[in-house]
């Protein structure tokens, strides 16, 4: 990697990105930068025209679109960047599970896996994201305020995210089996060194207990439930943006999509209207 290259990494890094996006605008930027001689506004149409033309969606090229107008903005070109527009993706109401699934999914962990039993609450009580569950530190949960701080989460913003009773008791039970010394709340099972748990671990485990229950599950699709099911029980959409930790509310709003949706389905299987002009 190149001088030039190395310094976007790390204005990328010093923005808060996290380590996926510093990566994937990285390697779209050297991809860019080995094709054009002049990096300018039009020098990268033709590149995304390149890329169309290769089977790139139009979810790829908004990703290049931004990798392109941060490394402009790095390099002082703000004219160019401002130029550049993102193509038209449409924007897929997020998966959330019932709450049927997640207790199956639930009493699909055994009882002497209680760490991954921990992961699950975690996930669904909370909406954190797979990372920062992966980065929690005991240090991290204050149990005499029934709260616990994600550090540096999602744009390096900490966050504080309450607690319930019955999910704090969850955690002091699970850290009664703890005898490893870790400083991380989830370590690996099955290595030497208790290093943090990792989230293909955890990926893994959702699809292992997924598959048992007849759930499929996703980190994400837990966190897409959390939110969904605060909304339908009528928790103030801005409470539930500062505990997902979004920074726009337009980011927080599509799961009123989702509620809606979930309503007119009820609606249609109820058939009221449908029965009185049969």
């Amino acid at each position: 990697m190149n001088d030039g290259i190395e310094e976007f990494k790390t204005y990328l890094e010093l923005e808060g990105k996290s380590p996926q996006t510093v990566r994937m605008y990285t390697y779209y930027v050297e991809r860019f930068l080995k094709d054009v001689e002049n990096p300018n506004y039009r020098s990268a149409l033709r590149f995304l025209a390149k890329l169309k033309k290769e089977g790139y969606s139009n979810k790829s090229l908004n990703l290049v679109v931004q990798a392109l107008k941060s490394y402009f903005r790095f390099e002082g070109l703000d004219e160019d960047a401002e130029k550049l527009k993102s193509p038209k993706v449409p924007r897929s109401l997020p998966k959330s599970l019932t709450r049927e699934d997640v207790k199956r999914l639930l009493n699909a962990v055994p009882p002497t896996r209680k760490r991954d039993r921990l992961i699950i609450l975690l996930l669904y009580g909370t909406g954190l994201r797979v990372s920062e569950v992966c980065n929690l530190k005991i240090k991290d949960i204050d149990f005499n305020r029934g709260v616990l701080t994600v550090e540096g989460g999602k744009g390096a913003k900490d966050r504080i995210v309450p607690l319930s009773g019955s999910l704090l008791k969850e955690i002091e039970k699970y850290l009664e089996t703890r005898k490893d010394g870790s400083e991380y709340l989830f370590v690996e099972i099955r290595r030497e060194k208790k290093d943090k748990i990792s989230p293909k671990t955890v990926w893994y485990l959702l699809k292992k207990y997924g598959n048992k229950a007849n759930v499929s599950v996703t980190p994400h699709m837990l966190r897409h439930s959390f939110a969904t099911h605060m909304l339908e029980r009528g928790v103030d959409i801005r409470v539930i943006q500062e505990i997902l930790g979004h920074s726009s509310l337009s980011t927080t709003q599509i799961y009123t999509k989702v509620t809606v949706e979930h309503l007119k389905k009820a609606q249609e299987k109820a058939k009221l209207i449908d029965e009185l002009i049969e």
